[in-house]
């Protein structure tokens, strides 16, 4: 059978947590021999590898020997893969049971959509949910590009991630797609994002650098 969806999990340093969302993957209500996970490690220097080594029978792994980037590793888990629809799932982050089902489903029963997603759930360091967070403006979804279901065509032809980009690389790639797509809101809290210390006020204010930068390119 061809395989609908690509889990692509870029990876550098968050050993701690890939476990998490190597598992979220496999556990998904959609058919297993329906979507594959990828998993690029970006020259991790902690205890990824070993993590990644205990699921080798069930994923498709591998490891960069040197640290290019999320955009740079993303390009490289899509290139290759082998679903028709791609979506991101953050090495921090895990997604909720019927993630995958739900959105496939929407994609292949809409062929003039380009992508889907679907609200969040801001989760502490122990999985405490936080608050619910509507994706209900364009702002607040290029706020977080993980958990957006694409189809993989569409990445291709507008050239994939910015690798120059070393942030908001999710941010620039929805401003670029959405000059060509039309997306679809499904309001239901599917993705976890996990909220801690290194990804919060330093990374934030380093994303709006990027952010102006993407603007600056693109306009």
């Amino acid at each position: 059978m061809s395989i609908d969806v690509s889990c692509i999990i870029t990876n550098w340093n968050n050993g701690h947590y890939l476990s998490r969302a190597i598992r979220s993957c496999l556990k998904q209500s959609l058919g297993r021999d329906k979507y594959e996970i990828i998993v690029i490690d970006d020259a991790s220097t902690d205890s990824s590898l070993d993590v990644i080594e205990s699921f080798k029978d069930k994923i498709v792994s591998v490891k960069l020997d040197q640290n290019v980037g999320v955009a740079e590793a993303s390009n490289i888990g899509i290139k290759q893969a082998l679903g028709k629809f791609i979506v991101r799932v953050d090495a921090d982050d895990y997604i909720g049971e019927n993630t995958l089902l739900f959105l496939t489903e929407i994609l292949n029963a809409n062929p003039d959509l380009g992508f889907v997603y679907s609200d969040h759930l801001r989760v502490d360091q122990n999985e405490n949910v936080l608050e619910r967070v509507n994706i209900t403006t364009p702002d607040l979804l290029f706020r977080h590009g993980a958990g957006i279901l694409f189809r993989k065509s569409y990445l291709e032809a507008i050239g994939l991630y910015d690798k120059e980009l070393k942030n908001a690389e999710d941010y620039d790639l929805l401003k670029r797609y959405l000059k060509n797509y039309d997306g679809y809101h499904l309001k239901l809290p599917l993705y976890r994002y996990r909220q801690h210390e290194t990804n919060m006020t330093k990374s934030q204010e380093e994303r709006l650098i990027w952010e102006n930068k993407s603007n600056e390119k693109n306009n």
